[in-house]
């Protein structure tokens, strides 16, 4: 269970701070988001993220057990 809460503290802050980044650096390359457009966005990474997270682990996993 605590594995499980502090990786929900883990995913939601980089989900906050993404969004927060965004805001704040897109507009120095002329880009403007709404911060539901820049939330929806970190949504995006943050999925792209888990799954390479998941997918190097399931491969490093393997290699241990051989």
């Amino acid at each position: 269970m605590r594995n499980l809460f502090e990786t929900f503290i883990d995913v939601g802050s980089g989900l906050i701070l993404a969004t927060l980044i965004q805001l704040l650096v897109f507009p120095f390359f002329d880009l403007h988001p709404t911060i539901l457009q820049s939330f929806n966005i970190a949504i995006i990474f943050t999925i792209i993220s888990m799954v390479r997270s998941f997918l190097w682990r399931t491969i490093f996993s393997r290699r241990r057990i051989k």
